[in-house]
């Protein structure tokens, strides 16, 4: 991702050429670019701090360019970006020069285009500065110029960060693998976590709580729990060493950056819990139905976790995720974590595979959430916590209904884990939120904003979950690609229909279904799962097609795609109306057409 191993107290410059410089050679380098370079890049590793700076960064050049444009002339205005970008040639790396100079030609064509007042302009700088320090506040990292401000030099030093400060935060960006994270943001996330508790502490603890579990002779016919917080004091003592202990830290912070997130246990949740083998349409058939466990799938930024360890030898009871896809049976100290509000799942138990003893497992609760929102994610801890007692509630007098009332809660249960499963697997509620607010800012902006918005997020996706293929969730990949390659494609045909004139049009309309029919028999030949990369993503084994069409042309969903793109641009009327959208449709296919030539991928 572009970062470097430096051996400490030998801090590694580079040349101008972006060649790494000798010791005896840096230590003789005088400051300029690069001494800022290397100062910047230690205040700039957060990945979320970085993209903050590529987006405020030109925002505040764009409003410094506005008011000089307006105190001089826009002439004058793009004349000083011509000069600031071609005095850059001289001082920074070619490939920083040429991205700095094609930022700065951008910055000028909207400042050309806006046309700011004083008032936008100072409103630009002041975001800009102030919110750069917030950056970094949220981030927890420094600022790079808190660490030259108290040298003699440091008037001198401030102008030349100004000065450098565009190819500084392209050159951050490069170093933090900003498009690597960029793409894994946008990649459809596989969120489940996995560890094994192997130390000595743990497994005692582990005894400890199997021991006691097993003196209870819980019933074989429904599921038992226990709050963690009322058991006795020795087994409450070896739930808490379990639930924080480093290995169970450990796990989140693979996949969520310490320096950044804040993992704390919800004990309020927590509990011992003895699985069922059997269930007799009462509310523990939830657990054998595919299901979300919380209702906040909506809250943003943060996350609950529930994570199940293993107690006991299992192999019978596996639990199931759909939407990934894959089962696991953890069995012995194994760890599973699950975002609670999100993440589909079931239980399914194998006879044929009978464990020797129950299926013992403790369910701990972590609520896991930025550092900088500590409010916002302490509140969704509360929240489930509160949630949880209310359902629990729920769930014990519907275990085993005796009136009338109970048994219609208990199939109410039952329909709202079903309806609830069906709209995550089928669109998402995401997904639908997303889409509703899309269409919200439609309704203020117009002028093709839904239209421009949703029109490529499928070709973004492809090329997210190619590259990050061992971060992507299968089913969830297919969801959204289904949902919003329809909508696109919706959009499109009716654009397409709205300026199609048959007797006239004939060429394109043949072009648009000999495309369209060739990328449906290529999509025929391959099937859903190894057409949404089923075998990039380790769900099928590798295979080379050699039927039709594969047999006759090379890549023929991508080439059909491009032909009734083709037929669709030979439409005047909609070369007039949008002309970006059938060119922005082919770069997005010709890119990931030769990101899979390639095999272009983390």
């Amino acid at each position: 991702n572009g970062s470097t191993c430096i051996a400490k107290g030998a801090p590694l410059l580079h040349s101008p050429a972006g060649l790494p410089m000798s010791t005896a050679a840096a230590s003789a380098a005088p400051t300029g670019f690069e001494s800022h370079r290397m100062g910047f890049r230690k205040h700039h590793v957060s990945t979320l701090n970085v993209m903050l700076h590529l987006v405020l960064t030109p925002m505040g050049l764009l409003g410094a360019l506005a008011a000089l444009a307006r105190a001089t002339s826009p002439e004058t205005a793009s004349t000083a970006v011509a000069l600031y970008a071609a005095s850059l040639a001289a001082m920074v790396p070619f490939p920083l020069f040429v991205a700095s100079a094609c930022a700065s030609f951008a910055i000028a064509s909207a400042c050309a285009h806006m046309q700011l007042s004083y008032a936008a302009a100072a409103g630009l700088v002041a975001t800009s500065y102030f919110g750069q320090d917030l950056a970094h506040w949220i981030t927890g990292e420094s600022t790079y110029q808190s660490s030259y401000q108290q040298q003699s030099d440091f008037l001198s030093l401030l102008a030349q960060h100004t000065y450098y400060l565009l190819p500084l935060a392209l050159d951050a960006a490069h170093a933090a693998g900003i498009a690597s994270g960029v793409l894994l943001w946008l990649t459809p996330r596989n969120d489940v976590l996995f560890t094994k508790l192997v130390g000595e502490k743990a497994k005692a603890s582990i005894t400890c709580l199997r021991d006691w579990v097993v003196a209870q002779k819980p019933s074989e016919t429904c599921t038992t729990h226990w709050w963690a917080l009322e058991l006795p004091q020795p087994q409450k003592e070896a739930f808490e060493t379990i639930a924080d202990g480093t290995e169970m830290k450990g796990m989140f912070f693979e996949r969520f950056a310490s320096s950044q997130y804040a993992v704390e246990s919800l004990a309020g949740m927590n509990e011992v819990y003895v699985a069922s083998t059997v269930h007799n349409k009462n509310s523990d058939t939830v657990f054998f139905m595919d299901h979300v466990d919380g209702p906040y799938m909506l809250y943003p930024f943060c996350y609950v976790y529930r994570t199940l360890v293993a107690i006991t030898h299992n192999t019978q009871i596996s639990t199931v995720f759909p939407m990934q896809p894959f089962k696991v049976a953890i069995s012995d100290g194994e760890v599973i974590g699950l975002d609670f509000h999100r993440e589909v799942h079931r239980i399914e138990s194998d006879p044929s595979k009978p464990n020797e003893e129950r299926r013992i497992t403790c369910k701990m609760h972590y609520v896991v959430y930025p550092k900088c929102l500590g409010p916002v994610g302490r509140y969704l801890g509360y929240l489930t916590v509160k949630y949880n007692e209310k359902f629990r509630y729920l769930f014990v007098n519907t275990i085993s209904a005796q009136t009338l009332f109970w048994k219609f809660m208990t199939k109410m249960v039952l329909v709202g884990t079903e309806l609830t499963f069906r709209m995550e697997q089928r669109l998402g509620l995401n997904n639908v939120v997303f889409f509703l607010a899309l269409a919200s800012l439609h309704a203020y902006f117009g002028n093709y904003f839904f239209l421009a918005a949703t029109s490529f997020l499928h070709h973004v996706k492809a090329i997210a979950a190619f590259y990050h293929r061992h971060s992507t969730s299968m089913g969830k990949l297919q969801r959204d690609s289904i949902l919003t390659k329809s909508l696109a494609f919706a959009q499109m045909a009716f654009l397409y229909h709205k300026h199609l004139d048959t007797s006239s049009d004939t060429t394109s309309l043949g072009l648009v279904v000999g495309g369209l029919a060739l990328s449906t028999l290529a999509f025929a030949r391959l099937g859903l799962t190894r057409t949404y990369f089923g075998s990039e993503l380790g769900v099928l084994e590798p295979k080379r097609e050699h039927g039709f069409p594969y047999n006759v042309l090379p890549h023929p969903m991508a080439l059909g795609s491009l032909i009734a793109l083709a037929g669709a641009q030979m439409l005047p009327g909609l070369r007039v109306e949008v002309p970006w959208l059938v060119p922005t449709h082919a770069a997005f296919t010709m890119v990931h057409l030769f990101q899979e030539i390639f095999d272009v991928h983390a």
